[in-house]
C-alpha cells in the first residue's frame, strides 16, 4: 500500500497565511430562477470572502430551504439579502465599482482587464442576462473567453470564474 496524501482543507488553510489588499467584492445577481444558482453563488462568494450577496428579485417566488441547503454552512457566514431593481445599489458600499460579467458589445477579456479592488460583480438571470435598467449603472463589462462550441457559462460558474480572477488579482501570500 502507498502512502498517498491526506485531504484536509481545514489542515492546509490553517497552515497558510492568505490576505487581500482590499475589502471583499459584493455580488449582485439579478431575478435569478434557480435556488440552487443561488446557494451556489452564496457559497462561492463566502469562499472568496465577499463582504455579501445581492438577489435582485421577489423573494416570495424562491425556496429559502432549497438555497439553505445548497449554500450549507455558508448560508450563515455571510450577509445574504433579497431586494427590488429600484434599491438595490442602496445596499453598496459607494466607493465600489461596478462591473458586470456579460457578453455585451465591447466587453473586456476577464482575464486580460484589471479588475477594482473594491468591486461589485453583477451578474443575469439566466435566460435573459441584463435588462437596460440594470446595465445602465454598469462601470465597465468583462467576459469571461469560451473556446469551446458551447459560448454560455451557468451563473453560479461565471460568478466563481469571475471572483477567483479578482482574488488572483489581489491576494498575498505569506508564510
Amino acid at each position: 500500500m502507498t502512502n498517498s496524501p491526506e485531504t484536509k482543507s481545514g489542515t492546509l488553510f490553517s497552515s497558510l497565511r492568505y490576505s487581500i489588499a482590499a475589502d471583499g467584492p459584493v455580488v449582485v445577481a439579478y431575478q435569478l430562477k434557480s435556488p440552487e444558482n443561488m446557494g451556489h453563488i452564496i457559497r462561492v462568494a463566502c469562499n472568496f470572502g465577499c463582504a455579501k450577496v445581492l438577489f435582485i428579485g421577489h423573494e416570495q417566488s424562491v425556496r429559502h430551504s432549497k438555497i439553505k441547503k445548497v449554500a450549507g454552512a455558508a448560508a450563515g457566514q455571510i450577509e445574504w439579502l433579497f431586494c427590488d431593481p429600484d434599491n438595490w445599489k442602496s445596499h453598496i458600499p459607494i466607493d465600489y465599482d461596478i462591473v458586470a460579467i456579460e457578453t455585451v458589445h465591447d466587453s473586456a477579456n476577464l482575464m486580460e482587464g484589471k479588475l477594482p479592488k473594491k468591486m461589485v460583480v453583477v451578474l443575469g438571470n439566466e435566460i435573459h442576462g441584463l435588462p437596460q435598467e440594470i446595465l445602465a449603472h454598469i462601470n465597465s463589462f468583462y467576459h469571461i473567453p469560451m473556446i469551446g462550441a458551447i459560448k454560455s457559462m451557468n451563473v453560479s460558474q461565471a460568478c466563481s470564474v469571475a471572483l477567483y480572477e479578482w482574488l488572483r488579482q489581489n491576494l498575498n501570500i505569506t508564510q
